[in-house]
């Protein structure tokens, strides 16, 4: 077998691989597992990216040669995409973008499951712009807990 393999370093703005995962750009192969996290990952994620911290790498395969595709499917989230063949199915970092697209650009609350309890749970994710601002305070408490707080 003479296959070349080519790896690429590439940057890209985290709000247009949203929007890649949003209209089916990028896709998931089928073989990933489906979505797992729990509320304090998302909480400990959230805070990261709002402080500019490493989040850690994300892989991903190009889809081009024609014999050798995965079958791809949606990323958790989004209802319908835009029927675009996917430049790139995400192989690591799906949990992490995953998590990124319900709370950025979904429009739906993010659907996550206790893991105590194991009962699923929907919530929506606010940041206290006050507390964000504050040096002393933690971004992970940071927070808005649901809707309620924002109209006190």
């Amino acid at each position: 077998m003479n296959s070349i393999s080519t790896f690429d370093i590439t940057k890209y703005f985290l709000l247009d691989v949203m929007k890649d995962i949003k209209t089916g750009r990028i896709q998931l192969p089928d073989f990933q597992r489906d979505w797992v996290w729990d509320d304090i990952h998302v909480r400990r994620l959230l805070a990261s990216i709002s402080l500019a911290y490493p989040i850690g790498a994300v892989m991903m395969l190009q889809q081009g040669n024609q014999s050798r595709q995965f079958k791809p499917r949606l990323v958790n989230g989004v209802l319908k995409s835009e029927n675009y063949t996917p430049n790139l199915l995400i192989l690591d970092g799906q949990q992490r973008l995953t998590a990124l697209f319900m709370v950025l650009l979904s429009e739906l609350p993010v659907i996550i499951k206790d893991q105590k309890s194991q009962k699923i749970n929907k919530k929506w994710y606010y940041l206290d712009i006050e507390k964000c601002l504050d040096p002393e305070c933690d971004r992970c408490v940071a927070r808005i807990q649901n809707y309620a707080n924002l109209l006190r």
